[in-house]
């Protein structure tokens, strides 16, 4: 649950984070400390306050507190409705704008290839499948292929080397492109790089061929007389 869902349900106390990221999302500390009076207001539901009554609570005047109110509203962070109560207008402040930013901060960023579609991706895995197998894939196959993508968090690129593997070994099966991948998670392996260079480490441990001199053949000839 992020802090706009814990703010909307009444309980949130006020998030260590947005100290650390106080820079990024207030104009100046004058604006945080008038937002905060309005955060208070909806975690405790406490009557509505006048900006009079925060101007004595932080010793500034009422026309500073309303440019700061004005701050705010400008840079997103708070937002107001008026209602009629009896005929009364009535200025419903809403603090909850701040949290929206501060967990959009929070999310993680993204490169230009993790934020592309799954389905895009998707797409073209199943197109590049059905090309090197020669037939369609199966709805199941389809579905584990994406869960693979989205569940496992495997790359498309690491995904369809594992098909060009199975071709090359003239199994070209899904069973046997899960099992390659899940050999290639158990060795930590998450990068097309990492596969290659565990394929150059593995052919450098293969014994070569090695010439026998000309003196080591007339040698065995010897033997043979």
């Amino acid at each position: 649950m992020n802090y706009l869902q814990q703010f909307q349900k009444g309980y949130l106390v006020l998030p260590p984070d947005l100290l650390f990221h106080f820079k990024d999302l207030f104009p100046s500390a004058d604006d945080y400390v008038v937002w905060q009076f309005f955060f208070y207001q909806h975690t405790s539901n406490i009557e509505g306050l006048a900006p009079s009554q925060i101007a004595q609570a932080c010793g500034k005047t009422i026309s500073e507190i309303n440019r700061s109110i004005e701050h705010l509203q400008e840079a997103g962070l708070l937002d107001f409705k008026t209602i009629n109560l009896s005929g009364e207008i009535e200025m419903i402040f809403d603090a909850s704008p701040a949290l929206e930013k501060l967990d959009a901060l929070l999310q993680p960023k993204k490169s230009e290839e993790e934020a592309r579609p799954i389905s895009y991706d998707l797409k073209q895995l199943v197109a590049d499948f059905e090309a090197e197998l020669g037939r369609l894939l199966s709805p199941l196959e389809i579905e584990d292929l994406q869960k693979t993508l989205k569940d496992d968090q495997t790359a498309p690129e690491l995904v369809r080397e594992a098909l060009r593997e199975a071709v090359f070994n003239n199994k070209t099966n899904w069973k046997y492109i899960q099992a390659i991948l899940r050999n290639w998670r158990r060795e930590g392996i998450t990068t097309v790089a990492q596969v290659e260079a565990k394929r150059a480490e593995r052919e450098g441990q293969q014994p070569r061929n090695v010439k026998a001199s000309t003196d080591f053949l007339e040698a065995m000839d010897y033997w043979k007389e």
